[in-house]
């Protein structure tokens, strides 16, 4: 059942009905029980392969894994001089616990950042691309105010028509939390927001917040659509807290499926470091508990599935696959960003 074609049929009314919605998702969830969708059994051997021997990432799969160091950096840098807080999240963070870097399959780079920090980041973040030329003319900064236009209106984003046709024909898939990407070749990070949740409210955002999710995404392509009026509603609903409080959930405007529910404010705070690539980068005070959480008491073992975002291939589509070209290209850049990060202070 593709609910996606069968909801874009119905009439505006029905589509914009919160409760329509809401009622939608449970449905299509006790459907997947039904078809009996669960976690399967990893292959011992893999397990063993993954956790006990050191699997070599090479090529331009690994070309893309350093230059997603090197703009993790970047923005570790950023961070660092303005004091804002942000932790390795999801196939990151459990890369750096099981393998110290990537997941040896990895091409994504994904780090969370409380909202209040995560909206001083966009305040000063044009500032810095801005007074470091190369940063400013081969980088793109996108956060989408709807589904045309970029709030960064005199920076490079990706949602041009040389990017957008090959990972966005779609408007669905346009994200609408902050991404920072180099764009030639091709590599970026997402920041996604995250906000508190009021004890009490628990239980609400946990059952309402997809659903509010969905119908925010589909606000996005109103041609009246603001976000301000529109996203306070909704934090509103669901009972989020600008104010710390003991639990934390996904902000509305973060992943586009994700439904994992509010976790305990202890388990990220206070911040520690942990190890990625052979870097220092900030990590939540509690990994097992936020990947227990995310990926199940197996998230050491093998995963049932794996998810490839092909910005390999990507990338030889833009340089019309000439490797050699796209390979000095990786050099190139990779030198350049790990100077500006290695400088980052004299600059």
């Amino acid at each position: 059942m593709d609910f996606n074609k069968i909801y874009k049929k119905l009439p505006l009314k029905i589509q914009n009905s919160e409760t329509f919605i809401y009622y939608s998702i449970k449905f299509l969830k006790m459907l997947d029980k039904l078809k009996g969708k669960k976690e399967s059994n990893s292959n011992q051997y893999m397990d063993f392969l993954l956790k006990y021997t050191n699997i070599e990432t090479t090529g331009f799969l690994r070309d893309v894994q350093e230059l997603s160091v090197e703009i993790l950096r970047f923005i570790d840098n950023i961070c660092r001089k303005y004091d804002l807080d942000y932790i390795l999240c999801y196939g990151t963070l459990l890369g750096a616990v099981r393998h110290k870097g990537f997941i040896p399959w990895d091409e994504d780079l994904d780090i969370i950042m409380m909202r209040d920090d995560y909206n001083k980041l966009i305040k000063v973040i044009p500032e810095e691309i801005n007074r470091i030329d190369y940063i400013k003319n081969n980088f793109g900064l996108t956060l989408l105010k709807n589904f045309n236009e970029n709030l960064f209106e005199d920076i490079n984003h990706i949602y041009t028509p040389v990017y957008g046709d090959y990972f966005f024909k779609n408007s669905d898939y346009k994200q609408r939390f902050l991404q920072f990407a180099c764009l030639k070749p091709f590599v970026k990070i997402d920041i996604f927001p995250f906000d508190y949740v009021k004890e009490d409210c628990v239980k609400k955002y946990n059952n309402r917040y997809l659903s509010q999710k969905y119908y925010f995404m589909k606000l996005y392509q109103k041609t009246n659509f603001s976000f301000d009026e529109e996203f306070n509603k909704i934090f509103k609903k669901l009972g989020m807290s600008y104010e710390e409080t003991s639990y934390i959930g996904e902000g509305i405007d973060c992943t586009q499926w994700d439904d994992f529910g509010a976790f305990k404010t202890e388990w990220l705070y206070p911040i520690k470091n942990i190890d990625f690539e052979g870097y220092s980068f900030k990590s939540p005070n509690n990994t097992h508990e936020l990947l227990k959480f995310w990926y199940g008491d197996s998230y050491m073992n093998m995963p049932p599935d794996i998810q490839i975002h092909d910005f390999t291939g990507y990338n030889l589509l833009l340089f019309e696959n000439d490797e050699e070209k796209l390979s000095i290209a990786f050099k190139e850049t990779l030198n350049e960003l790990k100077f500006i990060n290695d400088n980052f202070n004299m600059l």
